[in-house]
């Protein structure tokens, strides 16, 4: 059998102790650089997160700081190729792909964006928070079935959060679900009583139907809350319309006109001549 020379193993205990060191070394700095971060010494931050890469180029939580202090700082190039190292150390990191998703899409690159998000609720199944962006950049780019798996995925860990129904409610409203649409506008109003985009989707929902009565409920609803809100006059308008009920219509246009509604002339030439 084989025997290591004392001098080879001596060697190799020296060159993991070294590894070690610097590990440590780079974590220290890493901590040092958090510290000057909120102390708000951004530059300082930046030289301790170089000197825990220099000590330690795997350590993918100084890139990941680094990119947060370049963004900070308003370098977005810099920051999305650092975000880019840390995933690429640690391609679990859901954190990263989440910061760099955001990034890019501030930054215009949508395409990117989705790819990063993706693989932010991959790497973590449970991440609230990439689950819904995703959801609501599926509903902006009309996916709506994909959207609403995800708007389910939101519900399923957070049940109490009225946005996820809101937002469930109005792809199901755009899928033609408009009695399911209805349930999620419950859910949302049940978990936030003042929230005014409740009531108006609920209302607008409602005159889908043909309830009209029901529709011109929430819209007042709504108006109450919000009084100032100019596009709650112009749906409620629409539902008065609708009822037949002329005056009640205009009257809701020329409120929306004096709240400088931008379509409000337009409703007034149309409905009020």
């Amino acid at each position: 059998m084989y025997r290591w020379s004392p001098v080879i193993l001596l060697s190799l205990l020296l060159l993991v102790s070294s590894c070690k060191n610097k590990k440590e070394e780079s974590m220290d700095h890493l901590r040092k650089g958090n510290d000057m971060v909120l102390a708000d010494d951004l530059s300082n931050a930046l030289k301790e997160y170089e000197d825990a890469i220099r000590l330690d180029t795997t350590n993918w939580k100084a890139y990941y700081q680094l990119a947060g202090v370049y963004e900070l700082q308003g370098d977005f190039k810099n920051s999305l190729y650092y975000f880019n190292q840390s995933v690429r150390i640690n391609p679990k990191f859901a954190l990263g792909y989440f910061n760099m998703a955001n990034l890019e899409e501030f930054t215009g690159d949508d395409k990117k964006s989705m790819a990063d998000l993706k693989k932010a609720v991959n790497s973590k199944k449970d991440f609230f928070t990439a689950i819904l962006s995703k959801g609501r950049k599926e509903y902006a780019d009309g996916h709506l079935k994909e959207a609403i798996k995800d708007f389910n995925d939101a519900i399923a860990i957070r049940s109490d959060f009225y946005e996820a129904y809101s937002m469930r409610g109005s792809c199901k409203f755009k899928t033609g679900d408009i009695n399911g649409a209805i349930s999620d506008f419950n859910m949302e109003i049940q978990l936030n009583p003042t929230h005014v985009m409740g009531y108006v989707n609920r209302g607008i929902a409602y005159g889908e139907q043909g309830n009209y009565r029901d529709g011109i409920t929430d819209l007042n609803s709504a108006i109450q809350i919000d009084p100032l809100w100019s596009q709650s006059y112009i749906y409620r308008g629409m539902l008065y319309n609708k009822a037949n009920i002329k005056d009640s219509s205009c009257g809701d246009f020329h409120m929306a006109a004096k709240l400088r509604n931008p379509t409000a002339d337009g409703y007034i030439q149309q409905y009020c001549k």
